[in-house]
């Protein structure tokens, strides 16, 4: 819709957020300098900086047309997550706000025009409000861990709100491949859906290997075989989808689930693969053979100068633990696996990165990049951002003084986010929940960490009648039980 909107000179992608949304503002980011203006381009690229999960109100047993608004008004007193272009940080936050500029900049609703753009492409059976009829007597049942969902409102109206059928996705993948003609006209210029699917994030060291052109994610390493790709997945409460395309090969699958357990983007490779091979004959290739670089031996200092505590991007242990201490013991540095408490060792390579003694499966890396010292981790010719430095600070005695459980006190959504949390110290750090916070004064902290939430800021407030005190964090409000 937005880049419909820039095709008929309604917007430019270049344009700053407040044209169209003119009482935005957010505070500069903790924790890093302050970036560049918010504009639809760093929105589409997701690379605003604004957090990227504030749900609070998201989800509801009744709709809440108000919702953009009351979080338009809410980020008048948060702080961004990071300075925009600084990391690919998905933000369903930001991308929420795009309904309010879909709407401002076309002179219609947000329903009215998607429903446009719903009858241009032929999906009859597809709506952003389950109350429509196209869509409404044909609702499945949404189910986590096995327990049937209750019905809900998406009030993040351009963030997860697409209700359809496969058949009908079926029509939205046509148009890509048919270059931006719909079944019932033209939805974009060619030139305009190439854009969105050419790499726009190039030159952010942060970002590793991740490309995305506008909301559309373009690499995917176990069907890079398959030449050009673009792909976007879903995920609500007792709902899971993917839509993949290989686009020099016209072809695109689309997994619709209502269960949280399907494996569901796995489901979608594996289509591909087959299809793939069914209509070109191509497949898998095998794994090249690696010409292991040796070891090799590093000074101590060199090693010693490595070790100490890193914050994961996302944890990659079931157990939720953010963290690890990395120790330098003599010629390599070895962490604990908190999962099962297994010690994982890795040596110095003569390529300058570590993995296990007679293994490169996986390599590490330990450099500093944008000013933060970071571990990256590299497998099969990709690389990601795993975790970076963090040195705890002594922590303020207004914070010690706060721990204990908590419970929230403006929950508003009837699914998934609302729950008790607990502030606590361990290991000289200060954490609420899985979050590693640092505080910078009596009354504020941050999110540690390169993630989704990180960034994000934690707030003391102060609220009437009686003053107490309540800790703000992505929307949530909680009080010491």
């Amino acid at each position: 819709m937005i880049m419909q909107l820039a095709d008929r000179g309604l917007l430019d992608v270049g344009d700053p957020l407040t044209q169209y949304i003119p009482t935005f503002s957010m505070k500069p980011p903790l924790g890093f300098p302050a970036g560049g203006p918010i504009t639809i381009r760093s929105i589409l690229t997701h690379h605003a900086g604004i957090p990227g999960e504030i749900y609070n109100g998201i989800f509801t047993a009744a709709p809440d047309p108000d919702f953009n608004s009351k979080l338009i008004t809410y980020l008048q007193d948060e702080y961004l997550a990071y300075p925009t272009n600084f990391i690919l940080s998905y933000s369903n936050t930001a991308m929420s706000l795009l309904s309010t500029v879909i709407s401002n900049a076309s002179s219609q609703s947000f329903e009215t025009y998607s429903d446009q753009l719903l009858q241009t492409l032929g999906m009859d059976h597809s709506a952003v409000s389950i109350d429509s009829p196209k869509v409404a007597l044909n609702l499945a049942k949404g189910y986590q861990a096995g327990q049937e969902v209750p019905l809900y409102y998406n009030n993040g109206s351009s963030t997860g709100t697409i209700i359809s059928t496969i058949q009908d996705m079926a029509k939205f993948v046509k148009m890509v491949l048919a270059n931006g003609m719909g079944e019932r006209g033209r939805v974009l210029k060619p030139e305009t859906l190439e854009t969105m699917l050419t790499p726009q994030n190039g030159g952010i060291p942060l970002d590793s290997d991740a490309r995305i052109g506008f909301n559309w994610f373009l690499n995917d390493p176990d069907l890079s075989y398959g030449g050009r790709l673009c792909w976007h997945n879903g995920s609500n409460a007792g709902f899971r989808s993917h839509l993949e395309i290989l686009l020099d090969h016209k072809l695109g699958v689309v997994v619709l689930a209502n269960d949280d357990q399907v494996p569901y983007a796995s489901i979608a490779g594996e289509i591909l693969k087959l299809a793939l091979q069914e209509k070109t004959g191509l497949t898998p290739p095998p794994t090249p053979v690696t010409a292991y670089s040796p070891s090799v031996a590093w000074d101590q200092a060199r090693l010693d100068a490595l070790q100490g505590l890193y914050v994961f991007s996302l944890s990659p242990y079931k157990s939720g633990v953010p963290y690890v201490t990395v120790r330098s013991v003599l010629g390599a540095l070895e962490w604990t696996n908190p999962d099962d408490g297994t010690i994982i060792h890795i040596v110095p390579k003569a390529n300058g990165w570590l993995s296990a003694p007679g293994s490169q499966a996986m390599e590490y890396e330990f450099n500093e990049t944008s000013g933060r010292r970071v571990w990256v981790w590299h497998k099969n010719g990709q690389s990601a951002l795993k975790a970076e430095y963090y040195s705890p600070a002594p922590i303020p005695t207004a914070w010690m003084a706060r721990l204990g459980t908590y419970k929230p006190t403006n929950c508003q959504s009837v699914v998934a986010f609302c729950s008790d949390g607990a502030l606590f110290e361990l290991e000289g750090m200060l954490f609420f929940g899985e979050k590693i916070l640092v505080p910078i004064s009596d009354t504020l902290a941050y999110v540690r960490g390169l993630g989704s939430t990180g960034g994000s800021s934690v707030q003391v407030l102060k609220v009437p009648p009686d003053g107490h005190e309540e800790i703000q964090l992505l929307g949530d409000r909680y009080r010491k039980k």
